[in-house]
């Protein structure tokens, strides 16, 4: 939009101050004019021709130069009604809303709204998070917002659209939006350079007294000014309220403000209309930034400053002079911020300090303490604990050393208890009870929660006991109590002695050679009656042996005359031997061809080592026997020729066997004798502990501190 130019330095004071307000420059913003161009540009009005374009002219009424901007009537479709005209969208809700501190003030930034029919956004400001205490503080066009504040206090903020009916939008969040403006610059920090001073132009005293101080600008005397200076209507040595001293373009004036304090302001060339500025008014220096959206924005106030270092729980002198109290702001400087006695907890610095008091002998002095503490927060930690007893004791105690910020326990363990009743496998049921104990330091030990396990079986139980308690250093322990209760119960087993001895038997052979019809031979081998002793019985025999085996076959004729035919007697043999499943494994030769021959065919099985278990009949004797067949015998041919032939018979096979290193392993067994002692094992396994949140007062800290204030 237009914008008024600066005023030439020879324009007299009331023009000035009048023209000044026109343009925006001083005064209310309400009283600013608004030009005929700027209400086209608005939309607000539409021109007529193109007069705002040519030179300027007498105009009679705005009416010469402008026409009004008419509502949109279009119609846009009946929807059943006949026709209408558009209206606006329910507004949404508020995006996107974000803050920036700067200098006094906070920037407010969100979401362009996406709705037709917007008209403006409803900005709310609470000095706490509750949507409740909030209070409306702006209604803005577009979607940014600066909120001078001219100070540092912490605000929350909310936003809401508003359409072109007046329908309103939900809140951005429940939750406020933070926003803080930044420190002030102190007077005594301000400094002026120039490459033409060597000092600087101006200083501010206090022409009054410390009670009632009165500040004035005083200029030196050496200071020279370039160009030209504009004094309007001095009284009394003073610029009278609504005068002003300019100098250059605008760039430093000297003047009295709305508030009847006198100021000086720093800017460019031009002035302040659209330039950052500086203004030094009451003993404060205060800046403001120019943004083409929002206009001049308070920035930054320049405020005293002092900064130095304390120990926690040690007095500070702020020195003097402070008018009020002073705003503290504490720093980590020589600080250990983690400390390795408490691993399991997450552990945070905090520093704090007392209310800043008045010095009680230094005037404008203050004092405070500063503070710093390690917050702990709440965790946990497990331990294995492997703690066992095995005995015939029917009580066992253990415990464990303390532990800090204890607030619970919880105690995981096993149990197992047997005692038998003296006869046979019978067993007496039992039962458990465990305690859990905890104490102070020093303190007495106190029962917390017991739990009873009733045992009739050979088995292990789980525990788990938990206690909670006030939040401290603690001993922890467990206290098992082993009883017979009513009944008893069958183990289903009973404990053996067990002892074995060795014998050994003579060596057995055997040769099978029928001369008519086929033969079986068994024998039986024994290593004689076992001798079992008192109380002793025998639960197996095991057997060993060495075998040697030979078959021997030929195939001789059947019949008396050879003229009867060529039937055969076919050599067979075979050899069986027990085995320790109760069969046999068998040995067998049988002739491999089929011509009648006097000579053997002869097989060999040596060496073989055989073994044999009896479970059944543990009498010395295996079983089955040794068993030997062979087949008949034959007629071999031999004969007087044309007499009648008396039949020779010979042996057509043979089995051999030759069994040695008999030895056999008796074993014996004898039932125990059963103790009715008691036999229990107690177990802790593990201790978890739950860690309370405390602090732990850093008493060494050496804290870095800053104050501010006027």
């Amino acid at each position: 939009m237009a914008k008024f130019p600066a005023l030439p330095a020879t324009v007299d004071r009331y023009v000035r101050e009048f023209l000044n307000r026109l343009a925006g420059r001083s005064g209310n913003a309400g009283d600013k004019a608004v030009l005929h161009s700027e209400l086209a540009e608005l939309g607000l009005a539409k021109e007529k021709g193109q007069r705002l374009s040519l030179p300027a002219s007498a105009v009679g009424s705005i009416t010469d130069t402008l026409e009004p901007v008419l509502p949109d009537t279009t119609v846009t479709g009946d929807g059943g009604n006949g026709g209408g005209v558009n209206t606006p969208d329910v507004p949404t809700p508020a995006t996107g809303l974000s803050s920036n501190g700067i200098f006094g003030a906070v920037i407010l930034q969100w979401d362009a709204p996406a709705y037709d029919g917007h008209n403006h956004t409803e900005v709310w400001r609470a000095q706490i998070d509750d949507r409740a205490q909030a209070s409306l503080v702006h209604e803005a066009s577009g979607s940014r917002y600066t909120d001078v504040t001219g100070n540092t206090t912490l605000h929350y903020y909310w936003v809401r659209h508003v359409n072109s009916a007046g329908q309103v939008s939900g809140f951005n969040a429940l939750a406020g939006t933070a926003g803080q403006g930044t420190a002030i610059i102190n007077l005594a920090d301000l400094m002026l350079e120039s490459p033409e001073l060597s000092e600087q132009p101006f200083s501010v005293r206090n022409i009054g007294t410390e009670a009632e101080p009165e500040y004035v600008l005083i200029f030196n005397g050496y200071l020279a000014v370039n160009g030209p200076v504009n004094i309007s209507q001095l009284q009394s040595g003073e610029l009278q309220n609504g005068t002003a001293l300019t100098v250059g373009q605008g760039s430093i004036e000297l003047s009295t403000g709305s508030d009847g304090f006198g100021q000086m302001v720093i800017t460019g060339s031009g002035g302040i209309a659209t330039n950052d500025y500086l203004v030094l008014k009451e003993g404060r220096i205060e800046s403001y930034i120019y943004t083409a959206s929002s206009g001049h924005v308070r920035y930054k106030e320049v405020r005293r400053t002092e900064s130095g270092i304390g120990r926690h729980n040690k007095t500070v002198v702020i020195p003097a002079y402070f008018k009020s109290q002073p705003t503290i702001n504490l720093y980590p400087r020589d600080i250990t911020v983690y400390n390795a006695d408490y691993p399991d907890q997450s552990q945070r610095l905090e520093l704090y300090h007392s209310s800043p008091m008045p010095h009680g002998s230094i005037e404008g002095a203050w004092v405070f303490k500063p503070y710093a503490r390690l917050l702990l927060a709440d965790g946990s930690k497990t331990e294995v604990r492997n703690a066992l007893y095995q005995g015939a004791s029917n009580t066992t105690t253990f415990t464990r050393g303390g532990v800090d910020q204890v607030k619970k326990v919880t105690l995981k363990g096993r149990v197992a208890s047997q005692r038998s009743t003296g006869s046979g496998g019978t067993w007496q049921n039992r039962k458990v009870s465990v305690t859990l104990r905890y104490r102070q330091q020093w303190g007495e030990w106190i029962d917390g929660e017991t739990v009873a396990v009733d045992i009739d079986q050979f088995t292990t139980h789980d525990i788990e006991l938990s206690q909670t308690m006030t939040q401290g250093r603690y001993e922890v322990g467990l206290y098992f109590l082993a009883e017979d209760r009513e009944g008893t119960f069958n183990s289903g087993s009973v404990t053996y002695d067990y002892r074995d001895e060795n014998k050994i038997a003579n060596p057995y052979q055997k040769t099978l050679s029928p001369t008519n019809s086929a033969q079986t031979f068994r024998h039986t081998i024994s290593i004689g009656d076992p001798q079992i002793g008192s109380g002793w019985e025998i639960s197996r025999i095991l057997y060993f042996a060495k075998v040697d085996i030979r078959l021997e076959v030929r195939n001789l004729y059947r019949y008396d005359s050879k003229a009867w035919g060529q039937d055969k007697v076919k050599g067979r043999a075979r050899v069986r031997l027990p085995n320790d499943r109760g069969e046999y494994n068998t040995y067998e030769k049988t002739t491999s061809n089929d011509s009648f021959t006097k000579e053997w065919e002869v097989t060999w099985f040596t060496d073989i080592s055989m073994r044999w278990e009896d479970v059944v009949h543990k009498d010395g004797n295996i079983y089955p026997e040794v068993e030997l067949w062979a087949e008949r015998a034959g007629y071999d041919g031999q004969s007087q020729a044309g007499s009648f032939y008396e039949p020779n018979y010979v042996p057509s096979s043979q089995a051999y066997v030759h069994i040695r290193e008999i030895a056999a392993t008796i074993y014996y067994q004898r039932a125990q004798p059963v103790s009715d002692a008691p036999l229990n094992n107690f177990y802790w396994d593990t201790t978890a502990y739950d860690l309370g949140a405390t602090d732990v007062s850093v008493a060494d800290a050496i804290i870095h501190w800053t104050a501010t204030g006027e």
